[in-house]
């Protein structure tokens, strides 16, 4: 059974009101269908175990949480130029990326031409298909910088949605999140599969291993709820947005 993970906190979580300081315990409990909750309500059985408690909230204006970032690595054996250094790495601490994977995807995809138009008309270092880029926010995906952000930021996406298998978000790259969902697994079409084992030789080196990152993602359910998740193809949370990271 695939682990997911669902976080439910009231509001009071985040806003402290001045007069009445609290303290926000965060508490798991695994429920009937094998699903890992937490939150911030003590419901009192046996299996609500306390994992974390914050310390008394302050009538001072609480801080901006602190940015997540990815550390730089080595390029793992690819000639990344110059210009685009910068670009990849900037990128990968804002979405939670190592810049190696970024590295080996764009060698693939387009050999780092800005200008790459692919048959089916996908776009620039990244080959971001038009639908994408609209996804994502981009005007100009034939600009670098744009065109990089906004695939690692998709990027991000299926690396959550996928649930940290990286072999399942390449493809999903590459094919289409359609067609892993048909198939279940690595769609049997030679060019997805050829692709994603380049990416992780390039990626891997012939060793070593991916270690996921998760992005949780706020919304609010069917019934207005503020909820949390780290699936981001949650059907039962509307108008998600990334959010705080790594809890």
């Amino acid at each position: 059974m695939k682990r997911k993970i669902t976080i439910i906190l009231a509001l009071a979580l985040f806003v402290c009101i001045p007069v009445l300081p609290a303290r926000a315990d965060i508490y798991q409990y695994t429920d009937e269908n094998g699903v890992l909750h937490f939150t911030n309500v003590n419901g009192g059985g046996k299996n609500h175990k306390r994992v974390k408690s914050e310390p008394e909230c302050r009538r001072e204006t609480a801080a901006a949480p602190k940015a997540l970032s990815a550390s730089p690595s080595p390029s793992r054996g690819v000639n990344v130029p110059g210009p685009y250094l910068d670009m990849i790495n900037s990128a990968c601490n804002r979405h939670g990326i190592d810049p190696s994977l970024v590295h080996a995807i764009v060698k693939v995809e387009s050999d780092f031409n800005p200008y790459a138009l692919s048959r089916k008309g996908a776009m620039g270092l990244m080959q971001l298909m038009p639908q994408t880029a609209v996804d994502m926010n981009i005007k100009n995906s034939f600009n670098p910088a744009e065109n990089i952000d906004g695939g690692v930021k998709y990027l991000r996406y299926l690396i959550d949605r996928y649930e940290g298998n990286l072999s399942l978000a390449l493809a999903a790259y590459n094919s289409g999140e359609t067609a892993v969902k048909r198939w279940g697994t690595i769609p049997p079409f030679k060019e997805t599969q050829n692709y994603v084992k380049r990416i992780l030789k390039i990626y891997n080196g012939g060793h070593g291993s991916y270690v996921p990152r998760y992005t949780i993602y706020i919304g609010h359910g069917e019934d207005g709820a503020l909820l949390f998740t780290d699936n981001p193809s949650s059907r039962q949370i509307k108008n998600l947005k990334a959010g705080q990271k790594d809890l």
